[in-house]
């Protein structure tokens, strides 16, 4: 029989809520761009799998409001696609989230992890939408304080599924956390954004470097601030089939 074992890697909870860590910027960009070289073409595949998802959701949709007789610019139809579409994705996009946490503890990872959390996509769905209108409250504001909660929010889905906050404590937790270094995360997210309008300049081409960048980096982040537990088998300490997140 297996000895099973559980090691966390990384921060901790209780330190991330006290602002008890350390962010190296260019320490972190140099191990998400290591990890990207190793695990971009499994995270392409899985983002590619996301985005057909997601546009088969919105054709689906937009042809169920043409067949009821609905103006599909109308901004009530628009909204409400908005919000099936945050509703139908939030699981998938844990999903990603997750590959890259999985990717920072030294895991490995497989188009099909995108999956793995659909069992929880209530409350995964659930907490997506309050993100979004909080976002969608923030940017009616001011727009900065939008922005803002796009920034201190992103924690909220790994939260609900590797901590098992509920939304409302996820949100909370997210949003505390963030703003203790919120200066260094803004400087981290603006450069997400010029990578962005690279993708659009090289028409998707550099898509394929950039997002699972994005995605690695957000794992090699949640490991340091949060911790991650990770489940051992054997002696040796080795994870389990070299999955430390997915595992069954």
């Amino acid at each position: 029989m297996e000895d099973k074992k559980t090691l966390i890697l990384g921060g901790s909870l209780q330190k991330a809520m006290a602002g008890d860590f350390a962010l190296d910027l260019k320490g972190l960009i140099n191990e998400a761009w290591a990890l990207t070289q190793k695990t971009k073409w499994v995270m392409v595949q899985a983002m590619l799998l996301v985005f057909s998802l997601a546009l088969l959701a919105v054709l689906i949709l937009a042809n169920l409001a043409q067949f009821k007789g609905l103006d599909l610019m109308a901004p009530n139809v628009q909204l409400m696609t908005e919000i099936l579409l945050t509703l139908l994705t939030a699981p998938l996009i844990t999903g990603l989230m997750m590959m890259g946490i999985n990717h920072a503890v030294g895991g490995q990872s497989r188009p099909s992890h995108l999956f793995h959390f659909l069992p929880k996509a209530l409350i995964l769905s659930l907490s997506a939408l309050l993100v979004s209108l909080l976002v969608e409250l923030g940017l009616l504001l001011f727009i900065v304080p939008g922005l803002f909660l796009m920034i201190a929010c992103s924690f909220t889905l790994p939260l609900v599924v590797e901590k098992g906050l509920t939304p409302m404590r996820a949100i909370f937790v997210s949003i505390r956390v963030v703003s203790f270094k919120w200066q260094q995360f803004v400087l981290l997210y603006l450069l997400f954004a010029l990578l962005f309008v690279l993708v659009i300049a090289t028409f998707g081409i550099a898509f394929i470097w950039v997002g699972p960048f994005y995605y690695n980096m957000k794992g090699v982040l949640y490991r340091d601030i949060f911790g991650v537990a990770v489940r051992l088998t054997g002696q040796d300490g080795a994870s389990q089939n070299g999955e430390s997140i997915f595992h069954a």
